[in-house]
């Protein structure tokens, strides 16, 4: 089916299943060699499949999380959107193994601006530009680096 498509095509029917949070649906749209890079993760490239549990954790910590595309923009195989992103930390975060972040029940809002590749009617690549507030807030960034320092580096 996403062959047929395009990539303006494939990235809001992709945007559509990750909006409902229906990540089965949303990773259908996402080759196997998949990569999503940005500040949350110093651009290190992640893969789909730990996308995808980054995701379930995510949405889990966050029930009320959504996110309402703004504006898109297609030429060829890229598209670029502009989202804002609401959420409130509700639930436990597990982001690693063997840490887990407990709630502050503080709400969140960023602006993200993510640049989609598209080859053979699945996404390639996503480069995410995100205001970060969620990190600012929750210091999510800074807790996974001081609990890898110490040595509690998950194993491959």
């Amino acid at each position: 089916m996403a062959e047929n498509m395009t990539a303006e095509e494939v990235v809001r029917a992709w945007n559509d299943a990750y909006s409902r949070k229906d990540l089965e649906a949303t990773l259908a749209l996402m080759s196997e060699d998949f990569i999503r890079l940005g500040d949350s993760s110093h651009w290190t490239p992640i893969n789909k499949k730990d996308w995808g549990q980054i995701m379930i954790d995510f949405f889990k910590a966050f029930p009320d999380w959504h996110w309402d595309m703004t504006t898109l923009t297609a030429s060829g195989d890229r598209v670029v959107c502009e989202f804002t992103e609401n959420g409130t930390f509700t639930d436990p975060y597990p982001v690693l193994p063997g840490l887990v972040l407990a709630p502050t029940g503080e709400s969140y809002t960023d602006y993200d601006c993510d640049c989609f590749e598209v080859k053979d009617g699945l996404i390639t690549e996503i480069r995410a530009y995100v205001t970060n507030e969620l990190d600012r807030k929750f210091r999510f960034v800074s807790k996974i680096e001081e609990f890898l320092s110490t040595g509690n580096a998950p194993e491959k």
